[in-house]
């Protein structure tokens, strides 16, 4: 694996269960931010029901006490 800061490996393998809250809802806890790009999502309008496609902007994601993640990102196929 490299050592280089600017490179992060992200290791894919078989997922593993998450542990559940009472409701049977799974939480995720993020301890990096990320940037997100541009994209595309269909939003619901609930007074027309119906979804029109809109553009969400970019931005940062994560809590804002987190370090930034930047860089390159390789992914590693772990079996």
């Amino acid at each position: 694996m490299p050592n280089d800061p600017d490179v992060r490996v992200i290791r894919l393998a078989a997922s593993s269960p998450r542990p559940s809250d009472p409701a049977g809802e799974t939480k995720r806890v993020y301890h990096r931010r990320w940037p997100v790009r541009m994209h595309t999502a269909r939003q619901w309008y609930p007074s027309r029901q119906e979804h029109r496609v809109i553009w969400r902007c970019p931005c940062i994601k994560g809590p804002a006490d987190a370090p930034l993640m930047m860089g390159e990102k390789v992914y590693l196929v772990d079996s």
